[in-house]
Order: C-alpha cells, then sequence, then structure tokens
C-alpha cells in the first residue's frame, strides 16, 4: 500500500512578518477535519484569509486553497482547483470535479470567497459539499452565511461554523501581539481595546501596528490608528459596500453616521450578509468601531475594572491579582487550578480532574471532593476581589474553567512566543524570529513546577516544554550572534580577526 501523496499547497497568501499565529483557531480547524465542511463566516476584515492559511501551513497535510473572485464563474473556479491539485487537462464538469477531488484524496479543500458568490458558484459548491468523496474536506470562507444556506448545514449536522466571535481576537491575542510589537500596554488597556473594537482583527491588528510605528502605548493605539488611518477604513467599508443592495449600503452607511437601528428584521438581514453586524448574547449589533458610539458593552457580560490575574508555573508556582499573592486554603485546591491553569483553552472536565486527582475513589466521593475544591478555589480569589467578580476569573459548571482575558499564564504566553518565532524562523525572518525567542527565554523562570515535579501530571507536560526551551535558546543563541556579526562592517571585523 502506498501512502497518499502531500499536495503542494497552491497559491496560498503570503503572511506578513507581524502575522502571529493563533492556534485556537487552528486546533477548531484541525478538530473538525472529518466534518463535511468547515465554513468560516464573518464580515470583511475578521481574519478568515489568514486563518485559512495559518491552518494550512501549520497543520494541514494535504491541503490546496483557492480563491472564488468576486465574480468567477463555475468554469473559472473548477480551473483554479484543476490547477491547484495538478490536473492539467482540466476539469469541464461537477462529475469531473468529483473524480479529481476523489482521485487526490485525502486533501482539504478552502475555497477563500472575496465576496458574495454568483448564484451558480454557490450552487456548484453546495452541490461539491453534499456530492465530494469522504475522503476530502472542504472549508469555505465567505462573509455572507445567507449565500450558503450555512444555518441549513449546521442544523444537519453536516456542517461546523467558525463566525465573527471564534474569529475575533481575545484579550490574550491581543497581549500577545502588543508584546509582538513591542507596544506597552497595561491589563486595563488590553480590555479597552476588545471593548472599542469588538476584537475585530483588522482593526486590532492595524492599531498596533500603527502604535508601534508612532511609539504610541496600547491606551492611545485605537484613537491614533483612528485619527491617522481612519480615511482608510473607510475607503475599505466602501469598496465592500460598491458591491451590495442600495438597501443594505444606505442601512450600513447609517450606522457608520452614528444612527441607530433598532430594528432587529433589519439588523439580522444584514449579520447574515456579514455587513458588519454581529450576533451576541443580547441580540444583534453593528460593531461598534462602525462609528465612534458607545452604547454596547462586549456581549453584555464584562465585567468593569477586572485587575489581572498573574500565574507563574514555571519554576516555583505563584498566582496574585493587583500584587496580592492568592492564599490556598488546601494543596489539593491549589494543584486542581494548577492543572487548569495548564490547559492550553484555560478549560477541563470534571471527569479529567477526577481522573487526575482521585482516580481510584468512587464517583460520589469524587464529585463532593471536587465541588469543595471549586468552593475553595473561590473563596481564595473572593479574599482579593470579593464573591462578585470571582467569575471574571474562575468558572465551575459541566467544565472548569478559568477565563484566560483575565488569567495571564506565562506558559500560554511562552508557547506562544515560540510558535511565532519557529513559524517566522522557518520563513527566513530572522529579525522577527530573534524578537519571539528573546521573548519566550526571559518567559522560562525554571522548570515547571518546581514544587509539584514529583506529580505525575507534571512530569508528562515538564519534559516537552524543557526541550522546547532548549531549542528556543539555542535558536536565540544562534541569530543574536548571527545579527551581531552581520551589525559588524568589514573594517571591524577584519580588525577583530587580527588581519
Amino acid at each position: 500500500m502506498t501512502a497518499p501523496k502531500e499536495l503542494p499547497i497552491s497559491g496560498m497568501p503570503r503572511l506578513a512578518p507581524w502575522i502571529v499565529r493563533r492556534p485556537r483557531l487552528e486546533d477548531w480547524l484541525g478538530r473538525f477535519r472529518g466534518v463535511p465542511v468547515r465554513f468560516l463566516v464573518a464580515p470583511p476584515g475578521f481574519g478568515k484569509t489568514m486563518a485559512l492559511a495559518s491552518y494550512m501551513r501549520n497543520s494541514s497535510k494535504n491541503g490546496i486553497y483557492c480563491v472564488v473572485a468576486q465574480n468567477a464563474t463555475v468554469p473559472d473556479v473548477m480551473d483554479a482547483i484543476a490547477v491547484a491539485i495538478g490536473v492539467q487537462s482540466g476539469i469541464a464538469s461537477h462529475d469531473d470535479l468529483l473524480r479529481a477531488l476523489e482521485a487526490a484524496a485525502p486533501l482539504e479543500l478552502g475555497l477563500d470567497c472575496e465576496g458574495v458568490p454568483q448564484a451558480d458558484v454557490v450552487a456548484e459548491i453546495v452541490r461539491l459539499i453534499e456530492d465530494v468523496a469522504d475522503g476530502v474536506s472542504l472549508m469555505v470562507a465567505c462573509r455572507s452565511r445567507a449565500a450558503f444556506d450555512v444555518r441549513q448545514f449546521v442544523a444537519s449536522g453536516t456542517a461546523s461554523l467558525c463566525d465573527a466571535e471564534r474569529l475575533a481576537f481575545t484579550a490574550d491575542e491581543i497581549r500577545h501581539l502588543a508584546d509582538t510589537c513591542g507596544v506597552p500596554f497595561t491589563h486595563a488597556d488590553v480590555l479597552r481595546m476588545l471593548e472599542v473594537s469588538d476584537g475585530w482583527p483588522q482593526i486590532v491588528s492595524g492599531a498596533l501596528r500603527k502604535a508601534a510605528e508612532d511609539s504610541c502605548p496600547l491606551s492611545e493605539a485605537f484613537e491614533n490608528w483612528r485619527m491617522r488611518h481612519g480615511h482608510l477604513f473607510n475607503e475599505f467599508i466602501a469598496s465592500t459596500l460598491a458591491r451590495v443592495a442600495e438597501g443594505e449600503s444606505n442601512l450600513v452607511l447609517r450606522m457608520m453616521s452614528g444612527s441607530h437601528i433598532d430594528d432587529r428584521e433589519q439588523l439580522q438581514m444584514l449579520e447574515e450578509h456579514g455587513l458588519f453586524v454581529v450576533h451576541t448574547a443580547d441580540g444583534y449589533r453593528p460593531l461598534r468601531a462602525l462609528s465612534r458610539s458607545r452604547v454596547y458593552d462586549r456581549y453584555g457580560r464584562r465585567a468593569k475594572n477586572v485587575k489581572p490575574m498573574h500565574v507563574q508555573l514555571f519554576g516555583w508556582f505563584n498566582a496574585e491579582i493587583d500584587r496580592q499573592p492568592i492564599e490556598w486554603i488546601r494543596r489539593r485546591d491549589r494543584q486542581v487550578f494548577k492543572y487548569l491553569a495548564l490547559q492550553p483553552g484555560g478549560t477541563v472536565s470534571r471527569a479529567e480532574i477526577g481522573h487526575v486527582f482521585w482516580p481510584d475513589a468512587e464517583k460520589h466521593l469524587v464529585a463532593q471532593s471536587l465541588r469543595t475544591a471549586c468552593s475553595n478555589i473561590r473563596k481564595a480569589i473572593a479574599q482579593i476581589v470579593g464573591f462578585g467578580n470571582v467569575d471574571a476569573y474562575f468558572r465551575a459548571g459541566y467544565e472548569l474553567a478559568i477565563d484566560l482575558d483575565n488569567v495571564i499564564v506565562d506558559v500560554n504566553r511562552f508557547i506562544a512566543h515560540a510558535d511565532d518565532a519557529d513559524a517566522t524562523f522557518a520563513r527566513g525572518d530572522v529579525q522577527a524570529a530573534h524578537a519571539h525567542y528573546r521573548s519566550a527565554a526571559r518567559l522560562y523562570h525554571g522548570s515547571l513546577l518546581i514544587g509539584d515535579a514529583h506529580e505525575p501530571w507534571v512530569g508528562t507536560l515538564a519534559a516537552p516544554l524543557e526541550q522546547r526551551h532548549a531549542i528556543v535558546t539555542q535558536r536565540f543563541t544562534e541569530i543574536a550572534a548571527a545579527l551581531e556579526y552581520e551589525s559588524v562592517g568589514e573594517p571591524e571585523r577584519r580588525v577583530a580577526s587580527g588581519e
């Protein structure tokens, strides 16, 4: 039996040096690769193309990427797919397309729609979703969920949806990007950026890049971007509206002028067509960056004036809020919290916690012990912030979770910088790689959880982190030496070498 051939990733957009990896999106796309189609649906500028590109570069072994141009016809799309998978004779029909994709399987086909495709192109893609062989998984990026009737695909279990809320930057990602760009910030600055931007990736990344260029802190980044690049943003919106119906365009222009639209059906229609409206826990609302309005709170749930919790897992464990160490009631409560903080997404099931800490106990005793531990964790945090604010840091529902918007974990930051360093190093951007490796090295204060090194659950996680740190240190040293050598002119090098 021969191994499946690996296809080259064709036509991939070039990633800018400041682009940072977003592992949670790559993980989501990888987790649902067995579903017939994964939709990425959000307004323009929400990072759909970058999410596809990053996933295909870093996680997909057999991925092909195709752009569906604004005015593409069905033959245009078939020709693009044929080129990507190396079919020299072209593809003339739907059946030919199915056979060509089946012959190239296993593969993941990413279709990146520049706008809303024409009706016949949409119909062909829908047929492809319904008819394609099991070894072919589709990803479709588009601003309009109405065009593909995404709701029906999701309801039938045929599709998974990555929407604007999932694509939006989180506080943790804003912190990481600010770190990468060298923009100084406080926790309050991060939450403020999250609020005014809705995590809209184009605005967050644009504001941070501009802040880095102009040497201003994150607290001033949004207004600095709005004042200096607001006209470019308006042109971006106008280019989108040039291709939509007049009625829809007029509604968006009204929102841009600050008018409040409270007609739910109109807002829902704009959201379904990807026209700068999002759905939240409180219903439909326009993205705040369209105007200077501050009427809405992010998803109606964010606590105000929350100070960050800093968690140090490298070296000796420490968790503090506003420079006040958390005083844990029992050693077991502290260990449960440590284990939770080590999870990449900050969540873990009750069953997993029970298996790790009470493997041989009866279920009702495990449940009782876990309830006690969760109650004690809440009490310990409440000693600093009060019970009314505990949910901003820790929640105990069906799963245990920490809110990574407000809980800053050194291991997460280390991994994020190391991932970005490896990615930029692979692309040959040594300057960017050097900055990321330096940031990662600074975060590694010692082996993972020195005080718990004897625990099996620590040992399994400590070894890969130590190996990662060794690579970080080696590459940082090598790049630093190379950059220092290159910065020295030829005469200086001759003097140093004794010539």
